[in-house]
């Protein structure tokens, strides 16, 4: 799908727990995509589902539906929050939205970082 790029990045908490950082870019001409951009759209062959997953990026929120759904199979999933995050550049919260995990629970904000390389001002 060309309209939507999704990519993993290796990270862990600041308390070290290992995730996988999900963000998603918007790569239309005109910064939006409709609902008919789903079908084929895939989570990309490198993410482990033995580890959470915290998604990140601007997009609907039927997108972030989307893609909660494609990674419960993953530990735990969390989407993150830039207003919950610490008082350092690119911080910010995941809020847990599910678990598999004893180590997490539903409603646990974790405090994590945009990986540089997702990072835009």
């Amino acid at each position: 799908m060309a309209d939507v790029e999704l990519t993993i990045a290796p990270c862990k908490t600041s308390a070290g727990l290992p995730y996988q950082h999900l963000h998603i870019q918007i790569t239309a001409d005109n910064g939006l995509i409709t609902p008919v951009d789903l079908k084929g759209l895939n989570l990309p062959k490198t993410l482990i589902p033995s580890q959470g997953v915290v998604i990140e990026g601007k997009a609907p929120i039927w997108l972030y539906g989307y893609l909660v759904h494609a990674c419960h199979a993953s530990a735990w999933v969390g989407c993150f929050d830039p207003r919950l995050g610490g008082n350092f550049p690119h911080s910010g919260g995941a809020v847990v939205i599910e678990t598999h995990s004893p180590l997490v629970d539903v409603g646990q904000v974790i405090e994590v970082e945009i990986p540089d390389e997702f990072y835009s001002a």
